[in-house]
């Protein structure tokens, strides 16, 4: 995928119910609760968005803009709906839906048109929820074309399973609104990827995306991650891959502990050999990142101001990217800026090293000291200004940590 709207806040909700397709949120909108529902798709989308350069709006962008405008109308009464509020997102669903469709026509080959489709699905995944018995039809339709279909995308159709597997359960319980943080929800959601393994062929990536909430799943508890673990360990379509990796996560074995060496190596996007074992006497900045990401992008110079001023002293960046396109990549950090290596396999969310590492949320920043140790994990670099108003916060800033282990005596 290009640089989709899929791509950015949305991740928690593709992840959930729209798992990690690409943000379809503009830059700016609160978009978080709409993680999991979205992110379906870029488990298939992840939880930033890339930003635009450009001010003026093509009509192209207008008519796309005007499908995501829709979908704040769909959260009507938020958690607290009245029968005023299910109108309203019913309406909406369906308007979504109708946008997508002249959307697909008027621009066959825009770079949002995945991005398009799968909000149409969303639009009609909420309306069904609001008690639309057309779109509840609809949906169940596009899922079951979409599985027919070998020009839609695997993650695509991902999303569509999903959702839709989601949406029919729903209607079928008499559920009107089903709260993403639920255990309903959270179960549905699942069930949903689980019954994804039987009919969709890229078993290897969902079950990916299954133990990555195993691992990481901020709204599961420690038991539904073991169940999860467990129903993927015993699973027939598993690979032995798959299932080794699963009994990592029963075990309690993790790829990183603080306080304890890091290993991380790799060739870099640009071919440079990359081995933190060989970087001892230096301080690390393992970056988790991607362009479609807008936290991510949106820090790139707070790294670069931290990078001048400490990387003759003794200070190394290494990205690990999330992004898909390579040609993507290396277009932006030449543009940014960035001389500091970067992993990166096309993979999306299940990257090597980041679904090693069970990375399930970009930025994420990592601080290795001199002797190769771990010494950090949720990192953040704070700019200028943020500092100037939150003096309180440099303790915990970039810099004064990068400052600190460079220092440190070894």
């Amino acid at each position: 995928m290009t640089d989709g709207f899929l791509d950015r806040e949305l991740k928690p909700l593709y992840l959930r119910l729209y798992t990690p397709v690409r943000n379809p949120y503009p830059d700016g909108m609160n978009t978080g609760r709409y993680w999991f529902l979205l992110a379906i798709v870029s488990l298939a989308f992840p939880i930033c968005g890339q930003q635009s350069d450009t001010p003026a709006q093509s009509a192209e962008d207008k008519a796309f803009a005007a499908i995501t405008e829709q979908m704040q109308k769909t959260q009507a009464g938020e958690e607290n709906p009245t029968d005023a509020d299910l109108k309203v997102r019913r309406e909406a669903g369906l308007k979504m839906s109708a946008l997508v469709n002249q959307f697909l026509k008027d621009y066959p080959k825009s770079k949002h048109i995945e991005d398009a489709q799968a909000l149409g699905n969303i639009g009609l995944y909420e309306a069904t929820l609001a008690g639309d018995e057309t779109a509840a039809g609809k949906l169940q339709q596009n899922a079951t074309e979409a599985l027919k279909d070998p020009k839609i995308p695997e993650e695509l159709k991902l999303h569509t399973f999903v959702i839709n597997h989601i949406a029919q359960w729903a209607k079928s319980s008499g559920k009107r609104n089903l709260s993403q943080g639920s255990a309903e929800f959270e179960k549905a959601y699942m069930e949903g990827f689980f019954a994804a393994v039987d009919v969709l062929p890229d078993k290897e990536a969902i079950f990916k995306m299954l133990l990555l909430q195993a691992k990481s799943g901020r709204e599961l508890t420690p038991a539904e991650k073991r169940s999860i673990a467990e129903r993927v360990a015993k699973h027939p379509q598993a690979s032995a891959v798959i299932k080794a990796e699963a009994q990592n996560i029963l075990s309690g074995r993790k790829a990183y502990e603080i306080g304890k060496p890091l290993d991380v190596s790799f060739t870099a996007v640009d071919g440079t050999k990359v081995d933190l074992k060989q970087m001892k006497g230096k301080v690390v900045l393992v970056d988790f990142w991607a362009t479609w990401c807008a936290p991510c992008v949106a820090d790139v110079p707070n790294l670069k101001k931290v990078y001048d001023a400490y990387h003759a002293k003794g200070f190394e960046i290494i990205g690990i990217s999330l992004d898909e396109k390579k040609d993507e990549l290396l277009e932006f950090t030449k543009k940014k800026g960035m001389p500091w290596p970067q992993y990166f396999d096309g993979k999306h969310w299940n990257n090597d090293l980041s679904f090693r590492f069970g990375i399930s949320g970009v930025p994420t920043k990592w601080l290795v000291d001199k002797k190769g140790i771990l010494r950090r994990t949720g990192v953040t670099s704070f700019s200028d200004s943020l500092l100037a108003d939150h003096p309180d916060l440099k303790k915990g800033s970039l810099e004064y940590l990068v400052k600190e282990l460079i220092e440190e005596q070894e």
